[in-house]
């Protein structure tokens, strides 16, 4: 009796599973692109999780060696390179505004 019982419950699932892939398409093509299309879908989001992981990682990455210069006090010459050009363009942005307040001040005072 327990054999039978399997029987039905395994002819039961093969009915509900052999129904929801003809609600999927009219025709068996249409089901295998329903399949390919599900596949591709699947890939795409995988592809894209793949992507956001590698600069989630390289970003703690780049923080990790970030704080291990700064715990040795040391910081790399590209760091210091970029440090020294940013200081430079603030030091320009401040004597082009600094000339700028000084000429309106002369023009004023005259």
């Amino acid at each position: 009796m327990g054999s039978s019982i399997k029987w039905i419950l395994a002819l039961g699932i093969g009915v509900a599973g052999g129904w929801a892939l003809r609600s999927l398409s009219d025709t068996p093509e249409g089901a295998g692109v329903k399949l390919l299309e599900l596949g591709l879908q699947a890939k795409n989001r995988l592809s894209s999780w793949a992507v956001i992981e590698r600069e989630r990682l390289e970003d703690m990455l780049a923080e990790a060696q970030a704080n291990i210069a700064g715990e040795n006090g040391t910081a790399s010459t590209a760091q210091q390179g970029q440090r020294r050009r940013g200081n430079a363009r603030t030091a320009r942005r401040e004597s082009a505004s600094s000339r700028a307040i000084k000429s309106n001040v002369a023009s004023f005072n005259s």
